[in-house]
């Protein structure tokens, strides 16, 4: 796996860049384990944007274009889940 790597040999704002390696490697493996997690992902970031949504519909006339937008990027990642065979 090509990654930047300072030459101190730390990655450039990643921890434990070899876990991370030996994790992606995992996942390359099993293509219904990368389904799964970026599925998880955006689920995640949807009930995080949800709540903001929330927050934002409180004052609707000022955040209009912050509750459009957040609507489209949940319809977006909605458009994203996978079905998992």
């Amino acid at each position: 796996m090509n990654c930047n790597i300072a030459p101190n040999g730390i990655a450039f704002g990643i921890p434990n860049l070899e876990e991370l390696e030996k994790k992606a490697c995992k996942t390359i493996e099993l293509p219904a384990l990368a389904t799964i997690n970026g599925n998880a992902i955006a689920f995640f970031t949807m009930l995080v944007l949800k709540e903001i949504l929330k927050q934002q519909s409180a004052n609707p006339i000022n955040n209009l274009t912050n509750i459009i937008a957040l609507s489209n990027s949940i319809a977006g990642l909605n458009s994203s889940i996978k079905i998992i065979q």
